[in-house]
């Protein structure tokens, strides 16, 4: 697969071992954000090409039998078959606000030893997710989490979950931000739920208040919340009863550690700093110039 890169971000490398802490004082500092204007273009030779900017995607098939250009703004939700129970040929399907589905492409369709993230073969479809991500949460993230009002997911039990006024909001269960103690990542590779406790400790029954699934959007939310009310993130210690013994692998296809950095290398607060750390542990980012 040949890889353009149409963009360096020169402020931006792979890893950040040593960070500079910077409280703001009287005014925000935005977040980094590694998708911009230019954006980056994959070429699957003979096969299609993907271009992904911080406003919209587009993908076309080399014999023109697929186009499809859509901006983020019309783009709700992103649904993945294969994503993390395979290593190669995802199929990512593109939704709107009505959860209409509006696009269907594949990615990532040849193993490409050179271009993987810690072995996994996900480049393009993770570009995708963090692009994704950026423009939804936007460059005031994590600080505006209580201000956001976005659609997180929609599931059979819940119909719609969305993040509105501080509080996860389901057709049947309603979770305050500021009330969340614990979080677990939990499930199968084909589905991965986020299990959200009020409580510190649970018991014999240890039933979470809410369940909602793992995308895109809910992992960096929820590992802002975590870190903000307790100093630490989100519980990946459960495996899935098969080949892996954690649920750390969510983390190398979902997060970046760039989500909780300002865009001149600082961090703004000391629960900015434990959720960085966390994630950017796993030296899994997106980056560019990165391969």
């Amino acid at each position: 697969m040949l890889i353009k890169k149409l963009e360096s971000l020169k402020r931006y490398k792979h890893t950040f071992l040593k960070c500079n802490k910077h409280i703001s004082v009287g005014g925000h500092i935005n977040m980094i954000r590694i998708f911009t204007n230019s954006g980056v273009t994959y070429t699957a030779q003979g096969k299609y090409q993907l271009h992904i900017t911080d406003e919209r995607i587009s993908y076309n098939t080399v014999q023109g039998k697929q186009s499809l250009d859509i901006p983020f703004a019309e783009i709700s939700s992103i649904f993945l078959l294969r994503y993390c129970n395979s290593n190669r040929h995802y199929s990512v399907t593109f939704r709107d606000a009505a959860g209409k589905d509006i696009g269907e492409i594949d990615t990532d369709i040849f193993e490409s030893p050179n271009t993987t993230i810690n072995g996994h073969n996900i480049l393009e479809t993770k570009s995708i997710l963090i692009a994704f991500a950026e423009n939804k949460l936007t460059s005031a993230f994590p600080d505006n989490i209580d201000n956001l009002d976005i659609l997180l997911a929609r599931t059979l039990k819940e119909k719609e979950i969305r993040l509105k006024g501080g509080a996860l909001v389901g057709g049947k269960h309603r979770v305050n931000l500021s009330d969340v103690r614990r979080v677990k990542c939990v499930g199968n590779g084909a589905l991965n739920n986020l299990l959200i406790y009020t409580k510190e400790k649970g018991g014999f029954f240890d039933t979470p208040d809410m369940k909602i699934p793992v995308t895109e959007l809910t992992l960096p939310i929820l590992e802002a919340v975590m870190a903000r009310n307790t100093g630490r993130g989100i519980d990946f210690s459960q495996g899935n009863g098969f080949d892996q013994k954690t649920s750390e692998y969510i983390i190398t296809r979902y997060m970046n550690s760039t989500f909780f950095l300002n865009e001149n290398g600082s961090l703004s607060d000391d629960w900015h700093e434990v959720a960085f750390n966390h994630i950017q542990a796993y030296q899994s980012d997106i980056s560019f110039p990165a391969y």
